[in-house]
């Protein structure tokens, strides 16, 4: 009688043994699925980072002559060109719809490339022309 307790006791922990095996396999199986997900994670973000390092406009040709930058009424026609060849640069073109070419107009690329070229010009004529300008609205009052 006492035979059958011992392979009933043998069983037992061959049945305990196997439930640790699967809840083994159980967590094998949730850590490859989370690294798989991450892996997944880090291939599509990989192509965001390219992006991020050719965020810096294309540039755009603005053509002006010396009297654009001394003369006010000259220097806001030259800011004119400025502004359009700074929404170029920053990817605004015919056809693309309303709600884009608002986003294009009111984003940090505009208003940066518009206040680099500015600058970059060294004239204080048209310096203050630019400050004078509410970049959303037009001239302040």
């Amino acid at each position: 009688m006492s035979h059958p307790v011992k392979y009933s006791a043998v069983l037992q922990h061959e049945g305990r043994l196997s439930s640790q095996i699967r809840e083994m396999a159980e967590v094998l199986l949730l850590i490859c699925a989370l690294v798989g997900g991450l892996m997944a994670l880090m291939a599509i973000h990989h192509p965001a980072l390219a992006q991020e390092a050719e965020e810096s406009p294309e540039p755009v040709p603005v053509s002006y002559v010396h009297q654009d930058l001394t003369d006010p009424a000259r220097a806001r026609r030259l800011l004119v060109r400025i502004d359009r060849a700074a929404l170029k640069a920053c990817g605004d073109m015919n056809g693309l719809s309303i709600p884009t070419q608002e986003l294009i107009k009111h984003s940090d690329c505009h208003r940066e490339s518009f206040a680099r070229t500015v600058a970059a010009l060294h004239s204080p004529t048209l310096s203050q022309q630019a400050n004078a300008l509410d970049p959303w609205v037009g001239p302040k009052s």
